[in-house]
């Protein structure tokens, strides 16, 4: 498993105010199941840049042990704000193929899941060749069929 980076949800923030001065300190962002959090932690208000930025780990450590992020499992069935097909993991890919002087579009309902070992799977099937409500209907299928059997390896 890779290693955690050490300042994760965490940025550096240093800009000048309307008055000359120099602002500088770490302020900690992070989202978890649509609840956003942020806080800013001022150099000056906790003894330094060190001491900020430990004040700031600290806070984010608390948050994330407070904070559940969503499993893998819950991701794959949460529906991206991009998806245009309704179902996750099923979308419609276009394949453009050029012969000489004459190019060939092709349409295909794309099915993907990751399977029991992390490696994505991916099946596709012609909307020419089935149409596109079974070439759809087929692609969700393979998905649901893909996900059970990651479930019972």
């Amino acid at each position: 498993m890779a290693r955690k980076n050490p300042r994760r949800n965490i940025s550096r923030i240093e800009c000048i105010s309307t008055s000359g001065n120099l602002n500088c300190g770490w302020e900690v962002r992070m989202t978890r199941r649509g609840e956003k959090v942020e806080k800013y932690f001022a150099d000056t208000k906790f003894g330094g840049k060190i001491s900020a930025l430990r004040e700031a780990k600290k806070f984010r450590d608390e948050l994330e042990d407070k904070m559940r992020p969503y499993t893998v499992s819950e991701l794959s069935k949460k529906p991206s704000i991009r998806n245009t097909s309704g179902t996750v993991g099923v979308r419609i890919s276009e394949r453009k193929d050029i012969r000489g002087e004459f190019e060939y579009t092709y349409y295909f309902w794309v099915a993907q899941w990751t399977d029991g070992k992390g490696r994505r799977k991916t099946r596709s099937f012609s909307i020419d060749k089935y149409g596109y409500d079974k070439a759809f209907q087929m692609a969700i299928k393979a998905r649901k069929k893909g996900i059970k059997e990651k479930e019972s390896e």
